[in-house]
């Protein structure tokens, strides 16, 4: 029972004892009895104190990631890899509660900017499915440390439902330079013993800005090599019932010669290693 339902059970118990207190009807004197042990006292019963949601989750950054730890805003840390600790900006960038089974969990992510980071360095994105206790959140799974995007910068998290009841994530981050735009999407999924890189994949590839065959000598020969796609994703619950909907994934674009792409791909968990098997066209970086 609910901490909630709890205290409110109690609420009407000692509203229904001051009612009946109110009335005082006239009893006939009962015949009088040998006197009997005192009775030991019980104590009143208490109700738990109801700890709300936006509590739970500033308890748990706090001890996870210091005092300094903020829900609602950024705060500035450290981050190790590789033996080295290095000074972090982070920020709670997706939480969410979520229905599973005949309860229900608390879904978080948060995420790392490196402080003066170079270009090719990453940020770092720890990802949370908690269980809520009577005064706070358990950790039911996690997947910590993970490396996403580049100049320090992890990208961006929502979360997805993939399935009647089953809840995960998708990180979206991207490279940029020397005229190219590289964008992936990565699915972290709870698997049979906790959360998973489910995979990665892009979900958009230009390089436009390093063409310019208007002034080639040759523009046939360079609009060859100017390709811009977008890969969206949606996943399929025609069966709204399924524990795990099939991820839909549309192709749409220009491919290299200017070739116009509409395309969908289609993709179930892998039952035995729980990832998705996403070719290595859809991973792409340049021309097929």
């Amino acid at each position: 029972m609910s901490a909630m339902r709890l205290y409110s059970l109690l609420a009407l118990a000692i509203g229904a004892s001051v009612g009946l207190a109110g009335c005082k009807p006239t009893a006939t004197p009962a015949p009088a009895q040998p006197a009997q042990p005192a009775a030991a006292a019980t104590p009143p019963a208490t109700a738990t104190a109801h700890v709300s949601r936006t509590a739970r989750l500033q308890a748990f950054l706090a001890e996870r990631y210091g005092k300094g730890a903020r829900l609602s805003e950024g705060w500035r840390g450290t981050w190790t890899q590789e033996g080295e600790a290095r000074a972090t900006d982070w920020t709670v960038c997706a939480e969410q509660p979520a229905v599973s089974g005949d309860s229900w969990q608390q879904l978080l992510a948060v995420c790392g900017e490196l402080v003066d980071a170079g270009h090719a360095q990453p940020g770092t994105i720890d990802f949370y499915v908690l269980r809520p206790t009577a005064d706070g959140f358990t950790v039911a799974a996690e997947l910590t440390g993970g490396t996403y995007g580049s100049s320090g910068r992890p990208g961006t998290v929502q979360i997805v439902r993939a399935g009647s009841d089953f809840y995960g994530f998708r990180a979206e981050s991207g490279w940029y330079g020397q005229g190219h735009s590289l964008e992936t999407q990565t699915f972290v999924l709870p698997g049979p013993n906790g959360l998973v890189d489910a995979g990665s994949l892009r979900s958009h590839i230009d390089n436009s800005a390093f063409y310019d065959c208007d002034d080639a000598d040759s523009a046939e020969a360079c609009r060859t090599q100017v390709f811009n796609l977008d890969f969206r994703y949606r996943f399929d619950d025609s069966d709204r019932s399924a524990r795990n909907w099939p991820l839909l994934i549309e192709e749409t674009g220009s491919e290299c010669g200017g070739k116009p792409v509409r395309l969908q791909h289609r993709f179930t968990l892998n039952p035995t290693r729980w990832t998705y098997a996403f070719p290595d066209a859809l991973q792409r970086e340049s021309c097929p």
